[in-house]
C-alpha cells in the first residue's frame, strides 16, 4: 500500500490539493501534497522547504466520475456516451433488471435501495449526479442526499413543475435556497432535445461544460491512482510541460509495471513509445535515477522523434 497516493484519494474527496515537484538540482521526482498550506503527505529523499526554485506547482483535482441514480432508459444512453468518453461510471437502482452487468457490463454497481446507497462512504471522488429515477419521490430522496455528499454538479430530470415542487419540498425540510441554487434542473442544455439519447447528449454536455471550467486544475484518472496505491516497485512517468501541439496535457501520466504491463497515458504515438521504453530500462537497471527527458516533436531537429506536430514535451520519470 502506498500510503501517499492513499492520501491523494482519500483528500481529493473533499477538496483540491496542491502538489509540488522538484525539476531540478538535488532530488528530481521528490514531491510533496498540500491542502491550502498545510503539507498533508510526501514522496521525498531529500529535505526540501518547498520554496525552492525549479519547482513545478499544479493543483490537482480529479478526472469525471459519473453516478447516475437510476438505470432506465436515459440511463442506458448516458452510459453508452459516458463510456466513448472514458468516464468512470456508477449505476445506482434497486431494480435488478435496470442495474446488472449485462446492461452495464465497464459500471460499478449498486443495486440497493438509494437511501442505502447513498447513505454509506464510497471512492467517488466529487463525482458528478444525475439523478434519472422512475419517479418523483426518489428523485427527492437522492436529491436530498446527494445535496449532503461532496460534488462536482448535481442535476435532476424533469419537469419544471416537478422540479420547482421537488425544490420547494426540500426548502420547507430546512435546505437553504442557496444549496439548492447548485443544482442542474431541468437538467441538460437547451438543444430541444426530445429522445432519450438525445436527452443524453444535452446532460453530457452539460457536464463537460461544468468539468472543462476549471482550465488551471490537472485532472487525476481516479483508477490510476487506485492502482498506484496498491502497488509499489514500479516507474511513473509524467508531463511536466509541454510546448506546441503535442496530443497531451501537463499531468498525463503512465505507470510501467515490472511484468511489462502498462496504465494510464501521456497522449500515445511515439512520446508514449519512447516513454514505455525508458521506464522499462529503469525497472531492469536501479541504477538509472529519477530525470526529466524532453522529447522533440518535429522533423527538422537531430534527436526529435520526427514528428510534424512541433514543439516539445517534458517527462519525470518516478520510482515509486
Amino acid at each position: 500500500m502506498n500510503q501517499y497516493y492513499t492520501t491523494l484519494l482519500e483528500r481529493l474527496k473533499k477538496e483540491s490539493l496542491t502538489r509540488k515537484t522538484v525539476l531540478e538540482g538535488t532530488g528530481i521526482g521528490d514531491e510533496a501534497l498540500f491542502a491550502g498550506t498545510e503539507m498533508i503527505a510526501s514522496l521525498a529523499h531529500q529535505k526540501h522547504t518547498w520554496q525552492e526554485e525549479g519547482l513545478l506547482t499544479e493543483r490537482l483535482d480529479s478526472k469525471v466520475e459519473l453516478v447516475l441514480c437510476g438505470g432506465g432508459h436515459v440511463a442506458k444512453e448516458l452510459y453508452t456516451l459516458a463510456q466513448e468518453l472514458e468516464m468512470e461510471i456508477s449505476i445506482l437502482d434497486e431494480r435488478k433488471e435496470f442495474c446488472n452487468s449485462t446492461l452495464y457490463p465497464k459500471a460499478s454497481l449498486y443495486c440497493a435501495p438509494f437511501a442505502e446507497t447513498l447513505n454509506k462512504e464510497r471512492s467517488w471522488i466529487k463525482p458528478y449526479f444525475v439523478i434519472v429515477t422512475r419517479g418523483h419521490g426518489f428523485d427527492q430522496l437522492c436529491l436530498e442526499r446527494c445535496l449532503a455528499l461532496p460534488h462536482s454538479y448535481i442535476g435532476m430530470i424533469g419537469s419544471r413543475n416537478k422540479v420547482a415542487i421537488t425544490l420547494d419540498n426540500l426548502k420547507k425540510q430546512g435546505i437553504s435556497e442557496e444549496t439548492l441554487r447548485e443544482v442542474y434542473s431541468p437538467i441538460g442544455l437547451s438543444i430541444g432535445a426530445v429522445t432519450a439519447p438525445e436527452i443524453a447528449i444535452s446532460i453530457l454536455a452539460q457536464v463537460i461544460s461544468v468539468y472543462r471550467k476549471d482550465t488551471d486544475s490537472v485532472r487525476l484518472d481516479p483508477r490510476l491512482l487506485r492502482t498506484l496505491a496498491d502497488k509499489t516497485g514500479y516507474i511513473l512517468a509524467r508531463v511536466v510541460k509541454k510546448s506546441g501541439s503535442a496530443p497531451c496535457e501537463v499531468g498525463f501520466q503512465i505507470a510501467v509495471f515490472g511484468d511489462g504491463s502498462s496504465q494510464g497515458t501521456v497522449g500515445g504515438g511515439l512520446v508514449e513509445a519512447n516513454t514505455i521504453e525508458h521506464a522499462k530500462a529503469m525497472l531492469n537497471d536501479r541504477t538509472l535515477p529519477n530525470s526529466v527527458i524532453v522529447y522533440g516533436l518535429d522533423n527538422t531537429k537531430a534527436g526529435s522523434l520526427g514528428m510534424i506536430c512541433g514543439g516539445e514535451v517534458a517527462l519525470l520519470f518516478q520510482r515509486q
